[in-house]
């Protein structure tokens, strides 16, 4: 799977995202085109599920990404979540397999709405607004549990260098951290790089942190 670097930052203004369809069911294609067009959304020209479709979304940079496939299979999901982790964007599946199980297994692989049924123009604009709201909102817990993640880290270096110091400079606890900081302000660095600095320093002197 080709890697692809580049992703939508933020979501796109209601009725005006780029959207690409990947469906080799010209008829569905073709519906879901005219749907898309009446509702305002630049429509790049739909391309076939095979080798080759990451390059295309690579070029088209889609804001969505609208999938058609009958009955989707192990190794359509396999490559849906591929494509997802290489290009995350809001991600429709229409689809004909009502199965609680290929539902569920779609929301796995990154699809943010799946649609089984009749394609109308209300129903398919509504769908994809949810899809939207339901991947940026997704997004940015993700976001805040990996600056949660980053915060804890942190946290943890700030002490152990805390201790260092205060071992080092025979002072309590409150007296490293107002040394750490002073050093901080000095170096114009953040608390938890001057406090990694010293740990690296540390570690090279003693080799046993």
């Amino acid at each position: 799977m080709e890697t692809v670097t580049s992703t939508p930052e933020s979501p796109p203004v209601t009725g005006k995202g780029r959207v690409l369809i990947i469906d080799n069911n010209p008829e569905r294609a073709n519906s879901l085109i005219d749907i898309l067009k009446a509702s305002r959304y630049k429509v790049a020209v739909p391309v076939r599920l095979q080798e080759g479709v990451a390059e295309q979304v690579a070029l088209v940079k889609p804001d969505i990404i609208l999938v058609g496939v009958d009955f989707p299979g192990h190794a359509i999901l396999s490559w849906v979540a591929s494509l997802h982790e290489s290009y995350p964007c809001p991600t429709v599946m229409f689809s004909r397999d009502e199965r609680s199980e290929t539902i569920q297994a779609a929301t796995r692989a990154g699809v943010s709405a799946y649609a089984v049924g009749k394609l109308t123009g209300a129903r398919v604009k509504t769908i994809i607004e949810a899809a939207v709201a339901r991947f940026y909102e997704f997004r940015a817990l993700q976001q805040e549990l990996e600056k949660t993640k980053t915060s804890l880290a942190e946290r943890k270096i700030i002490e152990r260098a805390k201790e260092l110091v205060a071992q080092q400079r025979g002072c309590n606890e409150a007296q490293a951290y107002q040394i750490l900081r002073k050093m901080a302000m000095n170096r114009r660095k953040r608390l938890a790089e001057i406090s990694e600095d010293i740990l690296s320093v540390a570690e090279v002197l003693t080799n046993k942190l």
